[in-house]
């Protein structure tokens, strides 16, 4: 009986767990589209935070800083936390000149995550390569 309710149950949690970021990534590739071929270079303060040891219900808030390294115009087409704990809240959504810089803040929700812990946040820009991978680890204790 359980295995029946559980096949009725998982297409609403599926649905209720995704985005529309593929969608708007779409979208950004088409309207920056003369970027996209022109790559730039990014450079992050820093791509690993360790935000040590929390305990189990805690959120875990971060801002990863970054700039334009390059000689044209930085443009952010996605960017996507590795599951739904992990959560870009906020992101430029225009484009970074050269010398510019931005931030991408990132939430992680720890509930239910006890033991060791490593998220990624994929980036992807005109840049070469194209994908950027941030990371957040640390510990979530009961």
């Amino acid at each position: 009986m359980n295995a029946i309710k559980l096949l009725f149950v998982a297409p609403f949690l599926a649905i209720a767990c995704t985005t529309d970021s593929g969608a708007d990534a779409e979208e950004r590739r088409t309207d920056y589209a003369e970027f996209i071929d022109d790559p730039t270079e990014i450079s992050f303060e820093e791509m690993d935070y360790d935000f040590g040891t929390v305990k189990e219900g805690e959120q875990v808030k971060h801002i990863y800083k970054f700039k334009n390294t390059g000689d044209k115009s930085l443009i952010l087409i996605n960017v996507k936390g590795s599951c739904g704990c992990t959560v870009p809240e906020d992101w430029p959504k225009n484009p970074i000149e050269p010398g510019g810089t931005g931030e991408i803040k990132v939430v992680f929700d720890s509930q239910d995550r006890v033991g060791n812990v490593r998220k990624n946040v994929r980036v992807e820009a005109n840049t070469n390569p194209s994908m950027s991978v941030l990371t957040l680890k640390g510990v979530v204790e009961e």
